[in-house]
């Protein structure tokens, strides 16, 4: 009897220990999508390598990628830039004709979309 004791107060303890690892987990996602409790973000022989001299965005958690074209109109400007994470919306404007919102993922380097008002 006194072992049935024992396995029932072990087996509350490893459901207690799941529930804050599954709370632990939504939490980590929620806040990073891109988190993986048994992933890295980086490969490990990619961390063995000599770092080159004009490689400054190696310790960055954004891979670079290079030149996005917004293909603006001629006139429009962007007028604010609002950071979030992993994504960046950009405001353009003065105009009412450049009045929009691009949405741009960071980790991918890819516009997303653009939001534009209707008259």
């Amino acid at each position: 009897m006194r072992w049935l004791k024992s396995l029932v107060i072990v087996l509350g303890l490893l459901i207690v220990l799941g529930v804050v690892l599954l709370g632990f987990g939504f939490y980590k996602k929620t806040s990073d999508p891109g988190w993986a409790l048994f992933g890295g973000k980086t490969p490990p022989a990619a961390e063995n390598q000599p770092q080159a001299a004009g490689d400054r965005f190696r310790g960055t958690p954004f891979d670079p990628f290079g030149t996005l074209s917004l293909d603006l109109p001629a006139g429009c400007i962007i007028a604010r830039v609002i950071p979030q994470r992993r994504y960046v919306y950009l405001e353009i404007g003065p105009t009412p004709a450049c009045n929009r919102v691009i949405v741009v993922d960071l980790r991918k380097g890819v516009m997303l979309g653009t939001l534009k008002p209707q008259p």
